[in-house]
Formats: structure tokens, C-alpha cells, sequence
């Protein structure tokens, strides 16, 4: 596609991959046409279940993935940050003009903030009713924080210096890039006893489903959650990989196939290793 790969994201459901552009969602299955739905998502838009949900023009709009008629669902006057999504519930992170950090979600028809912070928030996840989110206390720390779409106040980690992860993934636990140290790190829920998965090797982005997919320079490799080990499963593919989804059935991953360019790739879940990307 004549898109750039970093104004992109991607999203899953039971059988189908979708690409989100600022302009379209497109239906991806291996071997079909893609199918464009024409929707203004502008910048962080999410998939629920049923829906795409996005901001456009001083509104939050709902739209159905099998296409018809947005809808506009809550005032918000500017644009926000992006969203995440757990089923059909959903968050979104905020920065306003004065620098305040805001997680928050709809009640009703209205904006509700569950979180505030004059430190950066980022490196959002949704699991079942908690927002997971990566914020800075102080310029040099960071840590990791939990709160409820429900309401109540955040629990937080142990603070920890250096650069932020660029993102939490997972579900059963939280799992995350270490920059600074090129470890795979994973968080229980509860946001205690922080384990190393795996020592020197780069993963990012990152992933993690049944098990953890990792981009890099080289391709695209899965860790076992168990062995902790790295398979390759696709090398030398040329252009960088820009965003990897995966569910228990498969996984995608956005390709920077050059200015403007890009691919989509996927693999079943759990492919043998000499097993061929399917472009989509």
C-alpha cells in the first residue's frame, strides 16, 4: 500500500487482520481482496469487538467493522493521544495543552478521568476492566501503573530509572522491552516480582500472546514463555517491521517496505520456522 508503516496500526479478531490508516480500515484474510471501509480514524484509533472507535472533528465516534453508519458517542474537543480496548470497553490517553497526562474513559456519554499525572503517561494495555500504563514521577524514573475503568486509585510498582518501555503487551501478565538492559521482561498483574525472560536480545516491537513475538532487524522471532527461548520465524525479509498483533490463531506484523510503503505479513500461530509469511 502507498501508506507510510508508522501512521499505522493493526488489530485482530477471530478471523480476519485489520489495518487502520488515518483515512480507511481495511478487512485483511489471506488469499481475498482487501476490503476498505472509508472512515476519517486520524491518529490511535482501536478495534473493539464490534466497533472501530476513534476521534474526528471535537467528537469520539463509533463505527461498526462491518461498516455502516459512525456515530458520534462523546464530546471531546481536541484530538487525543490513542485508544485501547479490552471487548467492547475501552480507554484513552490525553495530554492537554498545559502538559497534564489523562487516562480516561466514557461514563455514559461523558469523558471520565481515572488517572491524572504531570509526568509523561504512555505504553497503554487494556486487560478486562484495568488500564495498564507506564508513567514518569520524575524526569530520570519511571514505573508501572494499574487503575480500574471502574474508578479508584491507581496501584503503582516499584520505581525504576532509566528509559520507559515503548510499550506493555500480554494478558495473563504484562510483558515488556528493557532498552537499556535488551531484556524481555514480564510483570504480574499485580505489579509485583518482576521477572527477566530473556538476557541480551532485541525485541521491539513487541507482542505477546500465547506466546511473545519480537521484531527486529534480522525478522521476526517467537519466545516460548516456557523454554524462554528464541525461534526465528521469518529472516532476511527486507524492511523493518514496524507493529506485530497476535491472537491464538495467528500473528501480523506491518512491514516499512520503503517511503510510503507498506506490507502486511502474517504466519499462523505457532508456524514452524521454515514456514512462509503469507503477504496479505
Amino acid at each position: 500500500m502507498p501508506v507510510s508503516a508508522y501512521g499505522t496500526s493493526l488489530a485482530l479478531d477471530d478471523d480476519a487482520v485489520f489495518l487502520l490508516t488515518s483515512n480507511a480500515a481495511y478487512r485483511l484474510v489471506a488469499g481475498q481482496p482487501a476490503q476498505g471501509i472509508e472512515l476519517d480514524l486520524g491518529v490511535g484509533a482501536v478495534l473493539t469487538s464490534s466497533a472501530f472507535i476513534f476521534w474526528s472533528k471535537g467528537a469520539i465516534w463509533r463505527a461498526p467493522k462491518e461498516g455502516g453508519l459512525a456515530r458520534s458517542i462523546a464530546k471531546f474537543p481536541h484530538q487525543l493521544q490513542y485508544f485501547v480496548s479490552w471487548g467492547d470497553s475501552f480507554a484513552w490517553v490525553d495530554r492537554s495543552d498545559e502538559g497534564l497526562y489523562t487516562i480516561q474513559t466514557l461514563k455514559g456519554a461523558k469523558p471520565r478521568v481515572l488517572v491524572s499525572s504531570t509526568g509523561e503517561i504512555s505504553g497503554l494495555n487494556m486487560i478486562n476492566d484495568s488500564v495498564y500504563f507506564v508513567q514518569r514521577p520524575t524526569d530520570t524514573s519511571w514505573r508501572v501503573g494499574s487503575v480500574r475503568t471502574t474508578g479508584g486509585e491507581p496501584s503503582y510498582s516499584n520505581e525504576r530509572k532509566g528509559r520507559t518501555p515503548a510499550m506493555l503487551t500480554g494478558s495473563d501478565n504484562l510483558y515488556f522491552y528493557n532498552l537499556d538492559t535488551s531484556e524481555i521482561r514480564k510483570l504480574p498483574l499485580d505489579l509485583n516480582n518482576e521477572e527477566v525472560l530473556l538476557k541480551n536480545f532485541v525485541c521491539s516491537p513487541v507482542n505477546a500472546s500465547d506466546r511473545i513475538y519480537c521484531g527486529c532487524v534480522e525478522g521476526l522471532f517467537e519466545v516460548s514463555k516456557e523454554s524462554r527461548k528464541p525461534r526465528v520465524l521469518v529472516f532476511g525479509r527486507p524492511g523493518s517491521i514496524t507493529n506485530i498483533r497476535a491472537n491464538s490463531k495467528l500473528v501480523a506484523w506491518t512491514v516499512d517496505t520503503g517511503p510510503n510503503k507498506l506490507a502486511v505479513d502474517m504466519l499462523p500461530a505457532h508456524a514452524d520456522s521454515d514456514a512462509r509469511a503469507k503477504p496479505l
